[in-house]
C-alpha cells in the first residue's frame, strides 16, 4: 500500500509543482492589457492605428485591432502564453511568447514571439518577433520571417504606446 501511494504523489508532482504557473503567465501578461496607439511600418509606408488588449475570467488576453482579433492563454501542454488570431482577408496565425524572464515586466525585456500565417491564398509565413519593452508605456516590435518556400517576407516594425 505504501509503494502504490510513493508512485501515486510521485506522478502528482509534476502537475503539483505547475498549479499556479496558469495563474502566474496572465499576471505578468495582463501587462499589455490597456488601448494601445500602433505605429507601423512595413515597406517603407508608416500606418498609426489603435488596438486594445482586456482580459478575460477564464485568464486569457482578447486582442481586438486594426485587422487582427485574437485570443491569449496559458497552453499547459508547450507551457508557454500562446495566442490564436484571425486575421484581416481571412488569414489566421498561432503564436507563442518565450516563457517570462521576470516576476514583472520592465525596461529593457526583450521577448520572442514565434509562429506560423496561414493566409487564405494558400500562402504560409513563419514568423518571429522581437518585442523589447521600451518603458513602462512603449513597446517595439520587430517582425521578420520567411515564407513557405524560404523567402524572406517584408519586415515590420511595430511602436505601441499606452493609451491613457
Amino acid at each position: 500500500m505504501w509503494l502504490l501511494m510513493a508512485v501515486v504523489a510521485v506522478s502528482w508532482a509534476p502537475a503539483a509543482l505547475r498549479a499556479g504557473e496558469a495563474e502566474d503567465f496572465f499576471k505578468f501578461y495582463s501587462f499589455y492589457q490597456s488601448k494601445w496607439q500602433i505605429e507601423e511600418e512595413k515597406e517603407g509606408k508608416k500606418e498609426t492605428y489603435t488596438g486594445e488588449c482586456s482580459g478575460s475570467s477564464g485568464g486569457c488576453n482578447i486582442y481586438v485591432g486594426k485587422g487582427e482579433t485574437s485570443v491569449w492563454g496559458y497552453d499547459p501542454k508547450t507551457r508557454q502564453w500562446t495566442g490564436v488570431g484571425q486575421l484581416d482577408k481571412g488569414s489566421r496565425f498561432v503564436m507563442a511568447i518565450s516563457r517570462p524572464p521576470g516576476p514583472e515586466f520592465k525596461p529593457g525585456m526583450v521577448f520572442t514571439f514565434k509562429g506560423t500565417i496561414w493566409h487564405a491564398d494558400g500562402q504560409i509565413h513563419y514568423v518571429t518577433s522581437k518585442s523589447t519593452c521600451v518603458d513602462m508605456n512603449t513597446i517595439r516590435d520587430v517582425i521578420t520571417g520567411t515564407d513557405q518556400d524560404g523567402k524572406a517576407i517584408p519586415k515590420v516594425v511595430k511602436t505601441l504606446t499606452r493609451m491613457k
